[in-house]
C-alpha cells in the first residue's frame, strides 16, 4: 500500500466524523514533499480556508500518531476547485447536467478526448455524455482523466 492510499485509509472515516469528504490524496505535487488532500463540505461541496485550516489541524495530528505512517511531509488542504475532477463512479452521477472535458485512457473510437454533456451513468458503469448532439456511451474505465468545465 502507498503512502496515499495509507493516508486516505487513516483519514477517510475521522475526517467525515467532522463534516468532510476527501476527494482524494496525491504526494509529491510539482516535485514538493507536501500531501496534498482534496476534500469538501459534505453538505454542499464547498470548502473555504477556514475548512481547510480545520483539516489540516485534524489531519497533522491523525497522522502523527499513525505509527504505520512516516510522517515527513507538509499538508497541503484544498478544493476540488470549478475545474472539479471527477475520478469515481459517484462523482458522475452527482455531476449529472454538467459540461466536462475527457481525455481516454485508450482511444474511444478516432478521439483521444471529448467535451460534452454529463447526461447519465447506465448500467455496467457507462458514462452517457452528448457531444455535438451526439450521444456517446463510454466505458469508466476507458476515462483516464475528467473534469467539469466551469460555467461562468
Amino acid at each position: 500500500m502507498d503512502i496515499e492510499e495509507k493516508v486516505l485509509n487513516t483519514l477517510n472515516e475521522p475526517i467525515k466524523g467532522i463534516g468532510f469528504k476527501i476527494i482524494y490524496v496525491k504526494k509529491n505535487i510539482q516535485g514538493s514533499k507536501n500531501l496534498q488532500i482534496i476534500a469538501e463540505r459534505i453538505i454542499d461541496q464547498k470548502l473555504d480556508i477556514n475548512d481547510c485550516v480545520k483539516i489540516s489541524k485534524f489531519a497533522t495530528v491523525l497522522l502523527e500518531n499513525e505509527e504505520s505512517i512516516n510522517f515527513d511531509f507538509g499538508l497541503e488542504v484544498s478544493s476540488p476547485g470549478l475545474d472539479r475532477l471527477l475520478i469515481k463512479i459517484e462523482d458522475y452521477k452527482n455531476f449529472k447536467g454538467s459540461m466536462v472535458k475527457m481525455i481516454f485512457s485508450k482511444d474511444f473510437g478516432q478521439r483521444q478526448k471529448i467535451s460534452g454533456l454529463l447526461v447519465d451513468v447506465a448500467k455496467n458503469n457507462m458514462i452517457e455524455i452528448v457531444s455535438n448532439d451526439e450521444k456517446l456511451t463510454i466505458p469508466f474505465d476507458s476515462v483516464y482523466e475528467c473534469r467539469i468545465i466551469p460555467q461562468m
